[in-house]
């Protein structure tokens, strides 16, 4: 017990002894944010079945910032905590609880760079550019590609920007299996002016190896994005390839017109994805969306229309 009270009174001396020179700065900034998103949707599928669902489109309420800064080193600590929650039915992970965990972690940035730990999305799906138009819903490119992880026992560096336009991001990631090597992703991002690009490369993820390539090009009030996709099969060496083009058009100051097509057989045979939407934004929190969406494979148990109004708010 005495040894305890004396690190205690020796991290104390510490602490007040940062504080006296001025090398720690306590006054932390903290941003409380969160997305409430639900739709209801007309599901038909072949053959001959019809249903009507409201669902919850990952909604999250998280809190970032940063506790405490070192201005003489140009560090800061950094932290984030995050989870999902399940309007409709309360359970955001199904019958185990009502919140689910999002990106948290804790970090340390500075000059060099951000480090950080926890859980979090790997390089190769933030690499996608914000591509996908139709993010957390029914028509999200998860449904078609590999790589769309979250992972925990996560180690991550972003490296700072290069000419203000280019940037490294590595991550490391346990693998969960008593065999195999730890997971890797790795990007290499660029964001200039004309447009963004990324390279993206997943070792040893969930029993896969996959390299992405994502190009988004701003133009007239317009986006037009590409992403293209090779996953191998570690267990078999079979290779599958995926492909998707997106466009959106403001075509007002509170309208935006959005198109998608993705092509892939990683998760459905032959399985293709087309979808229209449009976006009423109401203010800078608020916005109505609806969109219908065609998935097509060859296995037509899979085929299906959907067709979805929904309400999403930010803050």
């Amino acid at each position: 017990m005495s040894g305890r009270i004396s690190s205690f009174a020796t991290s104390g001396k510490i602490l007040i002894f940062l504080l006296s020179i001025g090398c720690l700065d306590v006054s932390a900034n903290h941003d409380l944010y969160g997305r409430i998103a639900i739709d209801s949707k007309h599901v038909s599928n072949a053959p001959k079945k019809e249903k009507f669902e409201l669902e919850n489109n990952e909604s999250k309420i998280g809190i970032k910032g940063d506790l405490f800064e070192f201005n003489e080193l140009g560090l800061k600590v950094i932290y984030q905590i995050e989870y999902g929650f399940d309007l409709v039915d309360g359970k955001a992970r199904g019958n185990d609880g009502t919140f689910k965990q999002r990106n948290t972690f804790l970090g340390i940035k500075g000059y060099l760079g951000t480090i950080f730990a926890g859980t979090h999305d790997s390089a190769l799906k933030k690499s996608q550019l914000k591509v996908d138009l139709f993010n957390d819903l029914a028509p999200d490119i998860k449904n078609i590609l590999h790589g769309e992880n979250r992972l925990d026992d996560f180690v991550g560096y972003t490296s700072p920007k290069f000419q203000e336009v280019l940037s490294v991001t590595v991550n490391k990631m346990k693998n969960p299996a008593k065999t195999g090597d730890d997971y890797a992703s790795y990007s290499i991002n660029y964001s200039g002016d004309s447009f963004q690009a990324a390279l993206a490369i997943d070792n040893e993820m969930k029993g896969y190896d996959s390299t992405r390539m994502s190009l988004l090009i701003p133009f007239n009030r317009s986006k037009l994005g590409f992403i293209f996709q090779q996953s191998q099969e570690l267990s078999s060496g079979i290779e599958k390839y995926g492909q998707i083009i997106s466009f959106a058009k403001e075509v007002s100051d509170q309208g935006i017109i959005k198109l998608q097509y993705a092509s892939s057989s990683m998760k459905i045979d032959s399985g293709k994805n087309s979808t229209i939407g449009y976006d009423h934004i109401i203010d800078d929190n608020f916005k109505l969306f609806t969109f219908y969406s065609l998935i097509d494979s060859s296995d037509k148990s899979k085929n299906k229309n959907i067709f979805s109004i929904g309400l999403e708010y930010k803050f």
